[in-house]
């Protein structure tokens, strides 16, 4: 309770900041219980103001009731947009007109704000985005200990881990688990069965350290180093060549180049924790230039990430696929991520197939 009391507390104070007031009071008056499930608010110019609660979309009223139908929502206009535009800026456009350029803002407390608009090119580089049409609000939690038994599996000896590949569709957990995996590799068990490593973050989405003028919100460890904004097969060079890292930690591969790196920091001798979006190891293995690193030599350890009726859930296995038994044992993970018996990998497709993601959670709160 003390958790949910800590997020609410957090979520008003964010939403006090930066929404247009017809907008907060709306938000406000959701139910608790559902607010605490509350993962991003859509605020689109003259369309339903709009959230995400876990992993499902609801429409929300001014009265802060939530629906899927639409006729009752409360209507954003151009202006509540471009006020709040403008107050994730600080009034001030310019300041950072290079995180609008990517897409997106960075704020206090490692959440973060997606843009829309219309895009200007100076030749073929993006110089800025103007009529903002629609704000995403993603509200980051920071989930301590929600990877601490995956991590177990992860484990090579005390002063070593194994490769890792993380697969998940979108809204599944993919990058909580990585954020709380780097945590514990920085830091270590507190025992003798696993020491700290020297950890380097490649934080291009500036999701993992969500950090904020150049102050990590998030923690990931007290071993660990972070270039914000980074692309990542850049990223992992200059690590390789500065800061001598035990482990590296990405998020979201997917380029050509990002193969190349990582195989790169495995050559020096490096160990790589990392994320992509996939349904399943095979439909990873299909993708061009980085599916080759799940084959022989490649990653030594998959994770595996899915919802089930609304419930998160994680296995892990080995590179050919074969599930560890470890979690295959009771059910609850903490803040949400539940363990599943496995029930091959046909099973598992079809259960990650569903996380995109229509899990019930809320339904009507009237």
């Amino acid at each position: 309770m003390e958790r949910q009391h800590d997020r609410i507390e957090s979520l008003n104070m964010l939403l006090s900041t930066y929404l247009p007031d017809r907008i907060r009071k709306a938000v406000k008056r959701i139910k608790e219980h559902y607010l605490n499930d509350l993962e991003e608010i859509r605020i689109r110019s003259g369309l339903p103001l709009m959230g995400v609660f876990s992993g499902s979309d609801y429409f929300i009223s001014e009265e802060g009731v939530l629906s899927h139908s639409s006729q009752s929502a409360l209507i954003v206009t151009p202006k509540e947009v471009n006020s709040l535009f403008l107050l994730l800026c600080e009034q001030s456009v310019y300041a950072y007109q290079d995180d609008i350029i990517r897409g997106f803002i960075t704020l206090q407390g490692g959440h973060r704000a997606g843009i829309c608009g219309t895009v200007v090119y100076d030749g073929d580089r993006i110089k800025a985005i103007k009529d903002i049409s629609s704000v995403n609000i993603r509200f980051s939690r920071q989930v301590k200990g929600c990877a601490r038994d995956i991590f177990q599996q992860l484990i090579r000896n005390r002063q070593d881990i194994h490769n890792t590949l993380i697969l998940s569709p979108p809204r599944c957990g993919k990058t909580t688990i990585l954020r709380d995996l780097c945590r514990l590799i920085s830091q270590g068990l507190g025992n003798d069965s696993f020491r700290g490593l020297r950890t380097a973050v490649i934080d291009e989405r500036s999701e993992l350290a969500a950090s904020f003028r150049g102050v990590p919100q998030n923690d990931l460890g007290p071993r660990t180093d972070i270039l914000d904004g980074c692309r990542k097969s850049q990223g992992i060079e200059m690590m390789l060549r500065g800061m001598a890292p035990q482990v590296i930690v990405v998020d979201e591969l997917g380029a050509m180049e990002d193969a190349d790196a990582i195989r790169m920091a495995w050559n020096a001798g490096v160990r790589i924790i990392a994320t992509a979006h996939a349904f399943g190891l095979e439909d990873f293995k299909r993708r061009l230039g980085v599916g080759q690193l799940a084959g022989k030599d490649g990653f030594e350890r998959i994770v595996l990430l899915g919802m089930n009726n609304g419930k998160r859930w994680a296995k892990v296995m080995d590179a050919n696929g074969n599930e560890y038994s470890a979690l295959a044992e009771s059910c609850r993970m903490p803040d949400g991520f539940c363990r599943m018996r496995g029930h091959g990998n046909e099973y598992v497709f079809e259960a990650c197939r569903e996380t995109a993601c229509t899990g019930k959670t809320c339904g009507n709160s009237s």
